[in-house]
């Protein structure tokens, strides 16, 4: 069923430090050929010039921070802000493609029955990197299809009915969502367009915080303990 009107889109920049590449993202967002009814960002306790950054792009953007706590508890901050009916996010040092948002807002509105819609990913290595830190990134080909943050788009009522990012993991926040979501049943959709270009770079949470590597493990042997437990609940928002 076709939704009756177009659906009010919030987007989400969750940002620690990011003074690199936060214009970039933010000017790929106003790329759009249907830009977002609103654009939050969140400072989650940036030291560098990220900020002044955000401050360049006005009225147009509404900035708030919080002290540093993690990437789940700014996109919580972000979605207790957010009024739109349906939510994406963009981390500060990807990209969105300019059909992005029109193409994962026009499978929500012709489906009544997805509660988030998702997309290609494809990855790049930043342009700014040397031969020898070019050398230790692995960079796929291709894009893939990934539900991560910033390659979905998610219905209000999927928030309300699973709850906020679990604050409790520094890695894998966005994994361990989907896997309560698909507990809870929520319906996904796919759309075969590139929505996310995922940039690869020294300072990727995934690589300057190897120690939290294990998170992924516990968020999977948190997912099975609920399925025998035959209980789908996740934890509110933080």
């Amino acid at each position: 069923m076709t939704s009756a009107r177009p659906l009010r889109g919030s987007v989400i920049v969750p940002y620690y430090n990011a003074e690199s590449y936060l214009q970039s993202a933010l000017e790929s967002i106003f790329a759009q050929r249907r830009v977002p009814d609103e654009i939050i960002l969140v400072d989650d306790g940036s030291t560098d010039g990220s900020a002044a950054v955000a401050a360049r792009f006005g009225a147009r953007v509404r900035c708030h921070s919080q002290p540093h706590a993690g990437e789940a508890a700014a996109r919580n901050h972000g979605l207790r802000l957010a009024t739109g009916d349906c939510i994406a996010f963009l981390d500060a040092d990807d990209l969105w493609p300019d059909n992005a948002f029109a193409a994962l807002a026009r499978a929500l509105e012709a489906n009544h029955a997805l509660d988030l819609a998702y997309g290609l990913v494809e990855q790049f290595i930043s342009p700014e990197l040397d031969e020898a830190a070019r050398a230790g990134l692995h960079c796929p080909a291709g894009a893939e299809a990934a539900r991560l943050c910033g390659s979905t788009l998610f219905r209000r009522r999927a928030f309300d009915r699973v709850g906020g990012f679990d604050v409790s993991f520094t890695l894998g926040t966005a994994v361990d969502w989907i896997l309560r979501g698909d507990e809870q049943g929520l319906v996904s959709g796919r759309i075969d367009e590139v929505v996310l270009r995922r940039r690869l770079h020294k300072t990727n949470v995934g690589i300057v915080k190897k120690e939290h590597r294990s998170d992924y493990l516990r968020i999977l042997k948190a997912s099975l303990d609920r399925r025998r437990q035959g209980s789908a609940s996740g934890p509110a928002a933080k």
